[in-house]
């Protein structure tokens, strides 16, 4: 009768957990695929020009133009400011959009049709927020080029309940919230390239219903063997 009672007991509580995981995972899923149906109808992270923040180091070359040239801070405005040159506004622009505003400010009174560079050099204001099923979820400071399997390394990997086939990218551009939905398998193995993350990205780890069950179901049973030898 013990027996019979505690084989009920488990398979009722299986059975509710089932439900509450399938639940769970189709809800998930379902607002997932609804958001990135609603926002990123045409949106893929660009593998482009890092965005510049704040206290970000930069190297500045003008070329055959010296004095104009070498490292500079962006200050806690967002701003550099270049010698023969007015403040010129960093935070916001891509490296190669500043050089050309650098290039316009010096074409108008100093140099006649400079060729100008821009290169980071310390990412000092590029973080990241891994967060879902990840083993160690938090803020992450990135340098350039951060890609987003590394970013998921960052934060020690996916744990046991992840879903590795659902990892998002969540971007908050001044024209509205986007996601991207990426397989960690099909980057791995090569069939999708691995897109960069930037700044204040919020990196997603999905959850597996089923691998959550298989978890939890599992700790259950332990639980009831421990109070039922």
């Amino acid at each position: 009768y013990v027996t019979f009672s505690k084989f009920a007991f488990v398979a009722g509580v299986g059975l509710a957990m089932c439900m509450c995981a399938a639940s769970h995972f189709t809800s998930t899923a379902a607002a997932q695929t609804l958001d990135t149906a609603a926002t990123n109808a045409s949106y893929t992270p660009d593998n482009g020009d890092y965005v510049i923040g704040a206290q970000d180091s930069l190297d500045v070359q003008v070329f055959d133009v010296p004095a104009l040239s070498g490292a500079v801070q962006v200050d806690n405005t967002g701003y550099i400011a270049r010698p023969l040159c007015v403040r010129v506004k960093a935070a916001g622009s891509t490296t190669s959009q500043l050089a050309t505003t650098i290039g316009t400010e010096l074409n108008k009174k100093y140099v006649k049709d400079p060729v100008v560079s821009v290169t980071m050099k310390d990412a000092a204001s590029q973080k990241i927020t891994v967060a879902g099923s990840v083993a160690k979820p938090g803020l992450y400071e990135i340098k350039p080029n951060t890609t987003l399997t590394q970013a998921v390394a960052m934060a020690s990997g996916p744990d046991q309940v992840a879903d590795v086939h659902e990892v998002a990218i969540v971007r908050n551009p001044a024209e509205g919230r986007k996601v991207a939905v990426y397989d960690l398998d099909d980057i791995n193995e090569g069939h999708v390239t691995d897109p960069l993350v930037h700044a204040n990205d919020e990196v997603v780890v999905n959850v597996s219903g089923l691998r959550k069950f298989v978890r939890d179901f599992g700790s259950v049973v332990g639980v009831l063997g421990l109070l039922h030898p």
